[in-house]
């Protein structure tokens, strides 16, 4: 996943499909978050991670597309601060 500077950071992705509902955590180098509003239409997935940062809460919307083994996702901040991020993550065997 894109990091600061350039950087790349390993992040994983657990997810949890019920229905049209997901679930599940991303882990990563803050630690493991739950997701939240996670849904599931046809390839099309969506949901939310909220973070806090230096005492202010920040929300992340994630969008994918999942096509076989890999998802590709865009990653913005709620109220459209910063840049939209774009990368894919892939099943770990």
């Amino acid at each position: 996943m894109p990091g600061r500077g350039g950087q790349t950071r390993q992040t994983t992705f657990t997810f949890k499909v019920d229905g049209n509902t997901l679930t599940g955590t991303v882990s990563g180098f803050r630690g493991e978050m739950p997701i939240s509003d996670g849904q599931i239409n046809g390839d099309q997935i969506s949901f939310n991670q909220t973070m806090e940062f230096n005492g202010n809460t920040m929300k992340l919307v994630y969008k994918g597309t999942v096509s076989g083994d890999e998802i590709k996702f865009t990653r913005t901040r709620e109220g459209g601060e910063g840049r939209t991020q774009e990368f894919t993550a892939k099943r770990a065997n």
